[in-house]
């Protein structure tokens, strides 16, 4: 007897625990574990096997989930059926969530609520400011669930905080760099990957790292004095880099020069300036001072403005030869071979327009275009790029260390047409042909 009464008894504690599986309630969707990002919604539907048995939702940690409203709440869709809603899901809400029937019972069906979390990064400055020589410490706060990797970047190249320990160390929200200077100037990136069974996911955070430091010339060499002529103009340039970035200004005799077209324009942009001097009278040969400061440091620097000699116009000035997009010219001076000072001519400038931007801009020279070259005798000189079968004026001046000379007559030429570029040989000499000419012209000078 009491063999048969523990079987019955067995019997029906097995019963109740296939009750509590079979299909007394349904949860749909009917997956033994739901997974979701946080700020997903979901709803979960409970249904009972009859009106009479009444339901509620149990959270995680045992809550009755009684509220018909709000981020989780409870709707009523049927006397059978009872569903939970999540308007926002967040991390703490992760667990098994359970149907059962109020009055007890076998009645009962929960599911397993997995909450992943998307990589979010709690910083918002993409700018940070360091002063030479102190450390500096970039922050990247990531949030994720599962935990995201980090790694570390410097200008697009991958940090190795192993291969060098003394300049960078990894920390577990940052990254510290030590002793920073001026080639520490750059972009940081941190870039968290994460992966999950829904899928994989990676983002990055950059901050670009300015290193305060006082004014620096940005080039070394230096002209210490220059030239110009009365009536002429000399052009000083200044150029520094600093970070906070400088306040350029300019000084003669103590003064300050303020911009103006009369007797000088002054153009200042974030790493130089530039003062274009109109030299009107002798008075202006002077020192002029350029003066750099930022809240760090000053540096300065002084320029002698002496008084050279306007340099002649070109002895020569011809074309030799053209294409369709090119024109070559010669341009020679005169220059003592045996003497060379400072006011010899040492280069050329050319300068050429085409005929309806020139009458556009009645006839002036002001959007015309031009190339320098430095003094060679008997070079070639070649101006490129040029217009197909299009009228061109083209003149030229000399150049010395004041400036320009007055530039030459005007020659007026147009361009070959395309057409008649493959027969440009039999029309004019090309340049092979030219310098081969001139080569013998020059032999048969010497046996003479």
């Amino acid at each position: 007897m009491r063999l048969i009464g523990f079987i019955l008894n067995l019997a029906a504690l097995t019963a109740g625990v296939l009750a509590n599986h079979h299909d007394s309630l349904t949860l749909s969707p009917a997956e033994h574990s739901v997974v979701r990002y946080t700020n997903e919604s979901l709803i979960v539907q409970c249904r009972g096997p009859s009106p009479q048995v009444k339901l509620h939702w149990k959270s995680p940690r045992g809550e009755i989930i009684s509220a018909n409203k709000g981020r989780i709440h409870i709707e009523q869709t049927s006397p059978e059926q009872l569903q939970i809603v999540f308007a926002h899901i967040a991390l703490a809400d992760k667990g098994n969530w359970s149907c059962e029937a109020v009055e007890g019972g076998m009645h009962s069906k929960s599911y397993e609520l997995i909450v992943y979390q998307k990589i979010t990064f709690t910083e918002t400055n993409s700018v940070t400011t360091v002063k030479e020589g102190q450390n500096a410490t970039i922050l990247c706060e990531v949030k994720g669930e599962p935990q995201p990797n980090v790694t570390w970047h410097f200008n697009g190249q991958p940090i190795s905080a192993e291969a060098n320990a003394s300049k960078f160390r990894i920390l577990a929200d940052a990254l510290l760099i030590k002793k920073v200077t001026q080639f520490d100037t750059g972009e940081y990136t941190c870039r968290a990957f994460q992966v999950n069974s829904i899928a994989s996911d990676m983002q990055e955070r950059t901050v670009l790292m300015k290193i305060e430091h006082k004014p620096q010339w940005i080039h070394t060499l230096h002209t210490e004095q220059q030239y110009a002529y009365i009536n002429g103009t000399a052009i000083i340039e200044c150029k520094a880099t600093a970070e906070p970035p400088p306040t350029f200004s300019w000084y003669r005799k103590q003064k300050r020069l303020e911009s103006n077209e009369h007797t000088h324009l002054i153009e200042t942009q974030a790493t130089f300036s530039r003062i274009t001097i109109h030299v009107h009278d002798a008075k202006q040969f002077d020192n002029y001072r350029c003066r750099v400061h930022n809240h760090l440091g000053t540096i300065e620097r002084v320029t002698r403005l002496e008084q050279g000699e306007k340099p002649p116009p070109p002895t020569v000035f011809q074309l030799r030869g053209y294409n369709s997009n090119t024109f070559d010219v010669d341009v020679s001076a005169q220059r003592d071979k045996d003497k060379v000072g400072p006011m010899d001519v040492n280069g050329f400038r050319i300068q050429y327009i085409t005929e309806p931007e020139f009458k556009a801009d009645a006839n002036k020279w002001t959007n015309a275009k031009h190339k320098d070259f430095p003094y060679e005798e008997g070079a070639s000189l070649l101006i490129t790029n040029l217009e197909p079968d299009t009228e061109y004026l083209i003149r030229a001046a000399s150049r010395n260390l004041a400036g320009f000379s007055d530039y030459t007559k005007v020659t007026q030429k147009r361009t070959l047409s395309l057409e008649l570029r493959a027969s440009a040989g039999a029309l004019l000499p090309s340049l092979y042909q030219l310098l081969t000419a001139t080569l013998l012209l020059l032999l048969l000078r010497r046996c003479h």
